[in-house]
């Protein structure tokens, strides 16, 4: 007869749905198995990790139950509050347990063992005079001297860095210009920035703060300038005060450089960070700091939201409107969302900051369901800027560049100020076509057209990531002429270096950024003063504030307008706002410049006229009629295979078979072909399921899941359930 306690059910690191029992190990009886334990369990042929769900005898077990092979913590790796949670966000997003149990962890724990104790120490910079000297001969070195002058920092403080900066320390210690000592984690420093409020910052603080030990969200409405870090800032404060904790999430990597070497010169060493950019050492470190209590503000982006911090007293996010949050593949969920969640289970306040609400944000407010925090004007005697459409419609165009523009520009760097363009297209030419023939160069393997990267002097995919040189394209007719077709970061980078030359260009897109380091030398130089103009992508869009820049222009604003994404809109004019936040956020009066075929399309006329919040409003209205969300729930099924034909026949069954039930309630479209059908060359088809309610999304979604458990071809087809997304085409 099996003892009671000695049957465990285990959520195994595996795509199934189902749990798993197992008997504790006879070998070691007295290993203290609780929920929240990581396991090693035999599963098929092989060993996976597990999570521990319930101890105790179930009525399926038997004598031919496997035991477990190792207890790999005598501590719960997951605790209770996020086991919670874990639990919440299967059943919300329909996905398998064990996965999404899975991604709380750093990806190192997920395949191997306990995280093991690392050494901590901090650096302390010394002749600081010295490290100006250094800045011509040694910039790597200078850069972290520069950030050593603010104060001591830990090792994990450079994981943001992407230059070589272990080799910049090592330097630096033989110089004797660095030294470092054992780090204690309960160390923290007096703060040396201080925090100056206006009477809107200081109202929406006290109303955040006056909700400390209360479940309640906030959103925090402030125009781009506004000082919405000030007010994050003196939340966290307070909620430090009370010996709690705080995490703070970011939707981009980019932005949390800056970010954290201001809070840590607030708050000093308690300051972490946490993204997919540092190595998995260091990541099972902060994550191991969160665990044992030794961090106390943590800044993170979308993965970060699972971090066991303890005695979270405040979260904040920040662009909380930002589709960075929703995670695209695999487990498919929203870190704001869960952020809300989590702060829910754990009764504290939540604040979603932005220039931009989503309307899903706004929508709540008018439920009061978010109490609404408004910061209309930018700090000191920083204005916002003046916002302009160019008809674009018959005008001589220099490289994507009208006269007006090219004009606006040459007076801005005539009086000594920076300009920054945004154009979302990176590579020089979006299509590469044969001037003899008219052929279009594709994908092999995409339903996608190659882009031209002339630097490389490659032909890439934007889809798949797969590249060709000109030489590899196939020969469409005697001696081929391909030519660009359509305009890139690249070609924009170069038209300017034409029209101005001898003014530093910066080009700031993922193919320029690459080398590691490039990003921080570049946005440093930028702050120095010693670039001119910057050309973009979104990279550049949100978050950052260069007080020099005094003219944003916005090459090509008609990409989005006409998409069959029913989002597609809000995302521009959030796009539109937060560029234009760029310009003027010091004394320097800012200028808009919008290039556009279409200035009366309603959406610009309405965020020139009246306004983001206005706009805002218009859509709601829009949303409402057509029923779409945020007035419903959604959510898509996707499905795709090497066979063109299997993922619309895959779904046309679940569709029959659902409907042979006689779901009440919901509304199904499709299947149709993707948007982009064939991708890494796999065929991808999808379908949408609305509701008014969402119980009874939840209780069709479930329907599909049991009705494909014996559907033939399901073998032959790889599918998902996308709830709230973010794409939908």
């Amino acid at each position: 007869m099996l003892r009671p306690d000695s049957v465990i059910e285990v959520a195994v690191f595996v795509p199934l749905r189902q749990t798993f029992h197992y008997l504790s190990n006879p070998e070691r009886p007295n290993d203290e198995v609780v929920p929240g334990s990581l396991l090693r369990v035999p599963f098929g042929r092989g060993i996976r990790n597990g999570i521990v769900l319930r101890v105790g005898l179930h009525p399926e077990a038997d004598r031919r139950l496997k035991s477990i092979v190792e207890l790999v913590d005598a501590k719960p790796i997951i605790n209770q509050e996020l086991m919670q949670l874990g639990l919440w966000s299967s059943e919300y997003y329909h996905h398998p347990i064990g996965e999404v149990l899975a991604s709380m962890l750093p990806r190192k724990l997920r395949r191997i063992g306990s995280p093991e104790r690392l050494q901590k120490y901090e650096w302390v910079g010394i002749h600081p005079s010295q490290g100006r000297a250094l800045t011509i001969k040694a910039p790597r070195q200078a850069s972290l001297l520069r950030l050593l002058e603010r104060g001591p920092m830990l090792i994990e403080d450079f994981q943001t860095l992407t230059f070589d900066w272990r080799r910049a320390l090592r330097e630096l210690e033989k110089k004797s210009l660095v030294h470092r000592r054992l780090y204690h984690p309960k160390t923290r420093l007096s703060p040396t920035e201080t925090i100056e409020l206006n009477n809107t910052q200081e109202d929406a603080v006290k109303s955040i703060t006056s909700g400390l030990g209360s479940f309640r969200t906030y959103l925090l409405h402030g125009v781009t300038g506004s000082g919405k870090t000030e007010v994050y800032m003196a939340a966290i404060t307070d909620t430090l005060k009370l010996n709690q904790t705080v995490l703070m999430l970011v939707p981009e990597i980019i932005l949390t450089h800056v970010l954290v070497a201001r809070l840590k010169r607030r708050f000093g060493t308690i300051v972490a960070v946490l993204h997919s950019g540092l190595s998995d050492k260091d990541r099972v470190q902060i994550w191991q700091q969160c665990r044992d209590g030794e961090i106390g503000v943590l800044i993170g982006t979308r993965s970060a939201v699972w971090a066991p911090l303890q005695t979270i007293g405040l979260i904040v996010v920040d662009e909380e409107h930002d589709s960075s949050f929703k995670q695209q593949e695999g487990f498919r969920y929203n870190a704001r969302d869960i952020a809300i969640k989590r702060a829910q289970q754990l009764c504290v306040p939540i604040v979603l900051g932005t220039a931009t609400p989503s309307l899903e944000a706004y929508l709540n407010v008018e439920k009061n369901k978010y109490v609404y925090l408004s910061l209309p004007e930018r700090t000191g005697v920083a204005k916002l800027p003046s916002i302009a459409c160019i008809d674009m419609r018959g005008l001589k165009m220099t490289g994507g560049l009208s006269d007006r523009l090219c004009v606006a520009l040459g007076n801005c760097l005539q009086r000594g100020e920076q300009a920054l363009l945004f154009l979302n297209r990176r590579g020089f030419a979006p299509v590469t076509l044969c001037h003899q023939c008219g052929y279009i160069v594709t994908c092999e393997r995409c339903d996608a057209k190659l882009v031209w990267h002339k630097g490389n002097r490659v032909l890439s995919c934007h889809q798949c990531d797969s590249q060709k040189s000109l030489q590899q394209i196939p020969q469409c007719c005697p001696g081929p002429d391909l030519v660009p077709i359509g305009l890139g970061t690249e070609q924009v980078e170069e038209v300017l270096k034409k029209i101005f030359p001898g003014k530093s260009v910066v080009r700031i897109d993922r193919d320029s950024m690459r080398k590691k380091g490039t990003i921080e030398e570049t946005f440093s130089a930028i702050r120095e003063g010693s670039v001119d103009i910057l050309i973009g992508t979104q990279m550049l869009a949100k978050g950052h504030d260069f007080s020099r820049v005094s003219l944003v222009g916005i090459v090509d604003a008609d990409s989005q307008l006409f998409s069959s994404d029913f989002r597609a809109e809000e995302k521009l004019a959030q796009m539109i706002i937060q560029v234009a936040g760029r310009a003027g956020r010091a004394d320097i009066p800012g200028e808009v410049l919008i290039q556009t075929h279409q200035p009366h399309h309603p959406l610009l006329q309405t965020l020139l006229v009246d306004g983001y919040h206005r706009f805002a409003k218009d859509a709601l209205k829009e949303r409402r009629a057509a029923s779409l969300p945020p007035y419903v729930s959604m959510a898509m099924i996707r499905a795709e295979a090497p066979n063109p034909e299997l993922p619309l026949k895959f779904l046309t069954v679940l569709i029959e078979r659902v409907r042979m039930q006689g779901m009440q309630g919901s509304e199904i479209l499709g299947p149709i072909p993707a948007a982009i059908e064939k991708k890494a060359g796999r065929y991808r088809a999808q379908i949408a399921i609305t509701a008014q309610s969402r119980m009874v999304l939840a209780a069709t979604v479930k329907s599909f899941i049991e009705s494909s458990s014996d559907v033939p071809m399901r073998r032959k087809v790889r599918w998902a359930i996308d709830v709230d997304p973010h794409d939908t085409i």
